[in-house]
């Protein structure tokens, strides 16, 4: 765990001036690249985009809350940004330094009332894992120990402010104009205040334990309403390895296949039965536990699925609809999701029609298969490089939605592909799938 830091940046002053900062060191960097250019000295924007990326994390991680979720969305959207920048931003998952204990006592003061030693028998004041909006404690009461997240000072309260300032240097950092960016930095703002209500997420994780009771193999702990408030969410504590730690042990092909089925099929039943999901899928919010059981510990971000959203959305995994005499149906498709626009020529049209179809075949390969080695590297060449030409047009087409959808599976595949497995990728939820070639499920 990195040193604690006794003081956080929470005014609306102190946080602009951090981002001043990092914007300042951004513009920088662009003014030295263009500098190398002039004097004829071979630079990439590889290199501009992983410099900026590098100032931006130590910006981000300083400040924490939207700032670092920003950071973290950033890391899972390999599609409009480039590999260097999201390489780097994949590190706002780990490694940010915990608050110091008066920060905390402070926290419960304003939330609960009292500090922790007068709510549990037993409270470690020094936290064991610390993230973008808060950090864990452990503590224990009745005998039974339990998980503490407590929200960093001020993180809810600077969200608009700080994305009001975001979008001031957001422009240079994408490439993308603002007003390209607007709905999706609308989305993002939303969904960092709905995180930033503990309250809310006591209700989600609630929520979803309920409706996933179902499910075999999966571990959601006991929750404590009477010791959580707007900043404190106690819940029980679960043994178990995140992602990376899990890993590190070498654990045998089998078992990494099995959570990685478990955590598939987990995500398709919220997606296509529940018509909601946990949109944050970054390896954080798992526990690979040593029982076999999958722990989930986090539901503070979670996307619903309209009805007619999910038609049009999945509308585009169906192979038929790519067929010549299906264009009509395709091209409404496309444009109830927003990527056509009003104003496109006949010949934008035909050129989005094509980028657009390949991400959505692409996209929809595990679906179409049925079967997926994510193992294998190829397919996330050919992702990676209709992500790179969408990113290349610098317009971001899609209704808003997009954001959290695409960010769910891109994060899901990711997380499979460091698992190195082979899943069974059926879907029975979608009637266009002819998966009758694969007989019964193996795993």
């Amino acid at each position: 765990m990195a040193e604690e830091q006794n003081k956080l940046p929470t005014g609306k002053v102190a946080r602009a001036s951090q981002f001043l900062k990092g914007g300042l060191r951004v513009g920088a960097n662009v003014v030295k690249h263009q500098a190398k250019k002039l004097l004829g000295k071979e630079v990439s924007q590889d290199e501009l985009d992983r410099e900026n990326a590098e100032d931006l994390l130590k910006t981000f991680t300083q400040l924490r809350g939207s700032a670092l979720k920003v950071a973290q969305t950033i890391s899972l959207d390999t599609i409009n940004f480039s590999k260097s920048f999201v390489e780097v931003m994949q590190n706002a998952q780990y490694n940010v330094p915990p608050m110091s204990g008066p920060l905390v006592v402070q926290v419960f003061k304003r939330s609960l009332g009292k500090p922790p030693e007068k709510l549990f028998d037993k409270f470690n004041i020094h936290a064991v894992r610390a993230a973008s909006l808060g950090q864990v404690h452990e503590a224990w009461k009745d005998g039974k120990k339990l998980a503490v997240k407590i929200q960093y000072p001020g993180v809810a309260e600077s969200i608009e402010s700080d994305m009001k300032i975001f979008r001031t240097f957001a422009p240079k950092i994408t490439r993308i104009p603002l007003d390209e960016l607007e709905p999706y930095l609308q989305e993002m703002q939303e969904k960092f205040l709905e995180e930033a209500d503990y309250r809310k997420e006591l209700e989600n994780s609630l929520a979803f334990k309920e409706l996933c009771k179902s499910l075999s193999h999966l571990r959601f702990p006991e929750y404590y309403p009477e010791l959580s408030g707007d900043k404190v969410l106690t819940m029980e504590w679960l043994d178990g390895l995140h992602l990376r730690e899990y890993l590190a042990q070498n654990p045998p092909y089998e078992e990494k296949q099995r959570f990685g089925q478990i955590i598939f099929d987990f995500y398709n039943y919220q997606i296509h039965k529940l018509r909601q999901v946990n949109a944050d899928p970054h390896p954080g919010n798992f526990l690979f536990r040593s029982d076999g059981t999958l722990g989930v510990i986090d539901f503070g971000c979670t996307k619903k699925i309209p009805d007619d959203l999910y038609e049009s959305y999945f509308g585009l995994a169906d192979p038929q609809i790519y067929e010549p005499n299906q264009r009509e149906r395709l091209d409404e498709l496309f444009e109830q999701l927003a990527i056509f626009r009003p104003t496109d020529s006949p010949e934008e049209r035909e050129y989005v029609r094509d980028l657009y179809s390949r991400f959505a075949q692409i996209l929809a390969t595990p679906y179409r298969l049925g079967r997926m080695d994510f193992a294998q590297t190829e397919y996330f060449g050919e992702l990676n490089s209709v992500g790179e030409e969408i990113a290349r047009t610098r317009e971001l087409r899609g209704l808003r939605d997009f954001l959290f959808l695409n960010r769910t599976f891109l994060g899901l595949f990711n997380l499979f592909h460091q698992l190195g497995v082979e899943l069974d990728t059926r879907c029975e939820y979608l009637p266009f799938f002819d998966y009758s070639h694969l007989g019964q499920r193996q795993i």
